[in-house]
Protein backbone atom coordinates (compact mmCIF):
# COMPACT_ATOMS: atom_id res chain seq x y z
CA UNK A 1 0.00 0.00 0.00
CA UNK A 2 1.08 3.15 -1.43
CA UNK A 3 0.44 6.22 0.84
CA UNK A 4 0.95 9.67 -0.68
CA UNK A 5 2.03 11.98 2.58
CA UNK A 6 3.15 15.27 1.74
CA UNK A 7 6.41 16.36 3.95
CA UNK A 8 5.43 19.82 5.98
CA UNK A 9 8.12 22.24 5.50
CA UNK A 10 9.40 25.63 5.14
CA UNK A 11 10.12 27.21 1.76
CA UNK A 12 13.25 28.61 0.30
CA UNK A 13 11.60 31.69 0.65
CA UNK A 14 10.31 31.73 3.99
CA UNK A 15 13.50 31.09 5.17
CA UNK A 16 15.25 33.11 3.33
CA UNK A 17 12.67 36.11 4.61
CA UNK A 18 12.92 34.82 8.30
CA UNK A 19 17.00 34.84 8.20
CA UNK A 20 16.56 38.62 7.06
CA UNK A 21 14.52 39.87 9.82
CA UNK A 22 16.91 38.03 12.05
CA UNK A 23 20.02 39.56 10.79
CA UNK A 24 17.91 43.57 10.96
CA UNK A 25 16.95 42.82 14.69
CA UNK A 26 20.57 41.52 15.23
CA UNK A 27 21.63 44.48 14.21
CA UNK A 28 19.86 46.88 15.81
CA UNK A 29 20.26 45.49 18.82
CA UNK A 30 24.02 45.47 18.39
CA UNK A 31 23.47 49.26 17.84
CA UNK A 32 21.33 49.62 20.49
CA UNK A 33 23.83 47.89 22.92
CA UNK A 34 26.90 49.97 21.73
CA UNK A 35 24.25 53.48 22.58
CA UNK A 36 23.78 52.22 26.06
CA UNK A 37 27.33 51.70 26.28
CA UNK A 38 28.47 55.03 25.90
CA UNK A 39 25.43 56.22 28.03
CA UNK A 40 27.15 54.67 30.82
CA UNK A 41 30.95 55.81 30.27
CA UNK A 42 29.45 59.31 29.81
CA UNK A 43 27.03 58.86 32.85
CA UNK A 44 30.07 57.60 34.73
CA UNK A 45 32.48 60.60 33.91
CA UNK A 46 29.72 62.87 34.62
CA UNK A 47 29.27 61.08 38.41
CA UNK A 48 32.70 61.19 38.67
CA UNK A 49 32.72 65.35 37.89
CA UNK A 50 29.94 65.68 39.87
CA UNK A 51 31.00 63.69 42.99
CA UNK A 52 34.35 65.50 42.92
CA UNK A 53 32.92 68.96 42.48
CA UNK A 54 30.51 68.25 45.77
CA UNK A 55 33.56 66.80 47.94
CA UNK A 56 35.75 69.87 47.16
CA UNK A 57 33.21 72.20 47.89
CA UNK A 58 32.28 70.66 51.43
CA UNK A 59 35.62 70.23 52.60
CA UNK A 60 36.72 73.82 51.31
CA UNK A 61 33.66 75.10 53.33
CA UNK A 62 34.71 73.05 56.48
CA UNK A 63 38.51 73.80 56.31
CA UNK A 64 37.43 77.25 55.77
CA UNK A 65 34.66 77.68 59.07
CA UNK A 66 37.36 75.58 60.94
CA UNK A 67 40.84 77.88 60.18
CA UNK A 68 41.65 81.04 61.98
CA UNK A 69 43.75 82.09 59.03
CA UNK A 70 43.30 81.70 55.24
CA UNK A 71 46.72 83.09 53.41
CA UNK A 72 47.76 82.44 49.91
CA UNK A 73 50.53 80.78 50.35
CA UNK A 74 51.92 81.14 46.42
CA UNK A 75 50.16 81.77 42.74
CA UNK A 76 48.41 78.59 43.13
CA UNK A 77 48.59 77.32 47.04
CA UNK A 78 46.34 78.58 49.84
CA UNK A 79 47.21 77.61 53.35
CA UNK A 80 44.40 76.66 56.17
CA UNK A 81 46.03 77.43 59.51
CA UNK A 82 45.04 76.29 62.81
CA UNK A 83 44.87 78.59 66.29
CA UNK A 84 48.61 77.89 66.71
CA UNK A 85 50.08 79.29 63.35
CA UNK A 86 50.46 75.09 62.03
CA UNK A 87 49.69 74.67 58.72
CA UNK A 88 45.93 72.77 59.14
CA UNK A 89 45.73 72.17 55.20
CA UNK A 90 47.23 73.12 52.03
CA UNK A 91 44.74 73.22 48.91
CA UNK A 92 46.46 73.58 45.63
CA UNK A 93 45.60 74.17 42.33
CA UNK A 94 47.37 72.61 38.95
CA UNK A 95 47.11 72.30 35.44
CA UNK A 96 45.42 68.88 35.90
CA UNK A 97 43.76 68.47 39.23
CA UNK A 98 43.34 70.12 42.70
CA UNK A 99 44.81 69.01 45.67
CA UNK A 100 44.31 69.65 49.59
CA UNK A 101 47.29 68.49 51.32
CA UNK A 102 46.98 67.67 54.70
CA UNK A 103 49.61 65.77 56.73
CA UNK A 104 48.50 62.49 56.59
CA UNK A 105 47.32 62.17 53.05
CA UNK A 106 46.05 64.56 50.30
CA UNK A 107 43.12 64.66 48.63
CA UNK A 108 43.08 64.68 44.93
CA UNK A 109 39.98 66.02 42.61
CA UNK A 110 40.14 65.66 39.09
CA UNK A 111 38.98 68.72 38.69
CA UNK A 112 40.41 71.90 36.22
CA UNK A 113 40.20 75.76 37.40
CA UNK A 114 39.66 77.92 34.62
CA UNK A 115 39.42 81.36 36.67
CA UNK A 116 40.91 81.79 39.75
CA UNK A 117 39.55 85.23 42.09
CA UNK A 118 41.44 86.43 45.50
CA UNK A 119 39.86 88.84 47.88
CA UNK A 120 42.24 89.75 50.20
CA UNK A 121 41.34 90.92 53.82
CA UNK A 122 41.87 95.08 53.64
CA UNK A 123 42.87 97.11 57.05
CA UNK A 124 42.98 100.66 55.11
CA UNK A 125 42.75 102.37 51.90
CA UNK A 126 46.60 101.57 51.17
CA UNK A 127 47.51 97.73 52.70
CA UNK A 128 45.92 95.05 51.60
CA UNK A 129 46.95 91.46 53.65
CA UNK A 130 47.81 88.15 52.52
CA UNK A 131 44.32 86.57 54.19
CA UNK A 132 41.82 85.58 51.77
CA UNK A 133 38.46 86.86 52.95
CA UNK A 134 36.64 84.88 49.70
CA UNK A 135 37.74 82.62 47.27
CA UNK A 136 36.26 81.89 43.76
CA UNK A 137 37.27 79.43 40.57
CA UNK A 138 35.59 78.06 37.94
CA UNK A 139 35.18 74.91 36.53
CA UNK A 140 33.70 73.48 33.35
CA UNK A 141 32.07 70.07 32.70
CA UNK A 142 30.83 70.43 28.86
CA UNK A 143 29.11 73.65 28.40
CA UNK A 144 28.28 74.03 31.73
CA UNK A 145 30.03 76.51 34.76
CA UNK A 146 30.26 75.57 38.39
CA UNK A 147 31.90 77.76 40.98
CA UNK A 148 34.11 76.45 43.81
CA UNK A 149 34.18 79.31 46.54
CA UNK A 150 34.44 80.04 50.39
CA UNK A 151 33.93 82.96 52.34
CA UNK A 152 35.94 83.98 55.49
CA UNK A 153 34.60 85.69 58.47
CA UNK A 154 37.45 87.14 60.33
CA UNK A 155 37.20 87.84 64.08
CA UNK A 156 38.63 91.07 65.25
CA UNK A 157 41.66 89.57 67.57
CA UNK A 158 42.97 87.77 64.34
CA UNK A 159 42.79 91.28 62.14
CA UNK A 160 44.52 93.35 65.02
CA UNK A 161 47.26 90.57 64.96
CA UNK A 162 47.33 90.51 61.01
CA UNK A 163 47.60 94.17 61.72
CA UNK A 164 50.11 94.98 64.09
CA UNK A 165 52.07 92.43 62.22
CA UNK A 166 52.33 94.86 58.86
CA UNK A 167 53.94 98.05 61.40
CA UNK A 168 57.32 98.58 60.93
CA UNK A 169 59.14 97.53 64.16
CA UNK A 170 59.78 101.03 65.17
CA UNK A 171 55.72 101.76 65.19
CA UNK A 172 55.32 99.22 67.50
CA UNK A 173 56.19 100.73 70.82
Amino acid sequence: MHINQKIKAFTIMELLVSMTLTGILVVFSFMGYNQIQKLFVNYTVQNKFITDYNQLNKALYILSNKADKIEKANENCISFNSGSDSVTAIFQITDKNMLLKFKSHTDTFNLVAKKQDYQFLKFNTETNSNLIEKFECQLFYQNQKFNVSFHKQYDAASILTKNLELLPPDELN
